[in-house]
C-alpha cells in the first residue's frame, strides 16, 4: 500500500509563490506583446483632417483717411451750401495728386436741430445741420501727410487706418498657400509613419483654405499716427503706417492607404 506523502506548510507555500509568479510572467509577457504590436489600418484606407499653417508681418502700403465738414444755420440751405462749398475745395485741392489717390463721398445729410420746448409748448425748428464726409484711398503712404494738409484746410480730419493694397495681398496669399499646404502635407506623412507606413501611403483628396474670406488671409494692423502740429501752417503731420500680420490655414482631407 502507497503512503501518502504529506507536504510541509513550507513547501506548500514555496509551490504558490511559484505558480503565481510563472502566471505574472506570462500575462506581462503577453501585454509587452500587444504593447509594441502597431494598429493595422483597413483595406480602404484611413481618412483624416491635417490643418497647416503660414504667416507673414508686411508692412502696410496703403492708407484710407477720413474728413468731415458741419455747419449749423438758422436755414437748410445756408448750412447746405456752407458744406458743399467746404468739400468741394477739398475735393478740388486733392486732384493735384491725381490717380494716386482715390477719393469718395461717404455722407451728406441735413437735419433740422429742434429747440428746447418749455412747459406747454412745442418744440419749433430752431436752426439746420448739414455734414458731409469724404474718403481718400492714398496708394502711396509718403503721400498721406501731404494729402491731409491739403484737405485739412477746408474739412476736419477725423482718422486715419492703414492697410495692405490687393497687389501685395494677392502677391503674399499664393506664397502662404503653397507653403501651409507643405505645412499640412508633412504633417500625413508624420501620422502616416506613425502607422508603420510612409509618404508613398498617403493620397490627397481634398483642401480647403480658411482666411478673411475664403482663401484671402486674415489682416492685423498697427497704425501709428503722430499729429506734428499745432495749428494748419505748422509742419505736416508725421504718419507711421506699422505693419499687417497676414495668416493662413489650410485644411488637407487625406487617405492613408496600407
Amino acid at each position: 500500500m502507497q503512503k501518502e506523502m504529506k507536504m510541509s506548510p513550507k513547501s506548500a507555500a514555496t509551490r504558490t509563490i511559484l505558480a503565481a509568479a510563472l502566471c505574472t510572467g506570462a500575462l506581462a509577457l503577453g501585454f509587452s506583446d500587444a504593447a509594441i504590436a502597431m494598429p493595422r489600418v483597413a483595406e480602404a484606407g484611413l481618412v483624416m483632417n491635417v490643418a497647416g499653417e503660414a504667416s507673414k508681418t508686411l508692412p502696410n502700403d496703403e492708407a484710407s483717411l477720413t474728413f468731415s465738414i458741419e455747419a449749423q444755420t438758422k436755414d437748410s440751405a445756408a448750412a447746405t451750401e456752407e458744406v458743399v462749398k467746404a468739400g468741394n475745395a477739398a475735393i478740388e485741392a486733392l486732384k493735384v495728386f491725381g490717380d494716386k489717390i482715390d477719393v469718395r463721398t461717404t455722407d451728406f445729410s441735413t437735419w433740422p436741430v429742434m429747440t428746447k420746448a418749455k412747459e406747454g409748448e412745442v418744440s419749433q425748428i430752431g436752426a439746420w445741420s448739414a455734414r458731409q464726409s469724404i474718403r481718400v484711398t492714398v496708394r502711396d503712404i509718403a503721400l498721406s501727410s501731404k494729402v491731409m494738409e491739403a484737405a485739412g484746410k477746408t474739412m476736419k480730419f477725423d482718422g486715419v487706418s492703414f492697410s495692405v493694397s490687393r497687389p501685395v495681398r494677392q502677391a503674399a496669399t499664393d506664397a502662404l498657400l503653397s507653403e501651409a499646404i507643405r505645412n499640412a502635407s508633412d504633417r500625413a506623412v508624420i501620422a502616416a509613419k506613425s502607422l508603420g507606413l510612409g509618404e508613398k501611403n498617403v493620397r490627397i483628396e481634398g483642401i480647403q483654405v480658411s482666411g478673411a474670406s475664403g482663401p484671402a488671409p486674415r489682416y492685423y494692423a498697427q497704425p501709428q499716427v503722430l499729429m506734428a502740429r499745432a495749428s494748419m501752417n505748422d509742419a505736416a503731420p508725421v504718419v507711421s503706417s506699422g505693419t499687417a500680420d497676414v495668416a493662413l490655414t489650410v485644411t488637407l482631407t487625406v487617405r492613408i492607404t496600407p
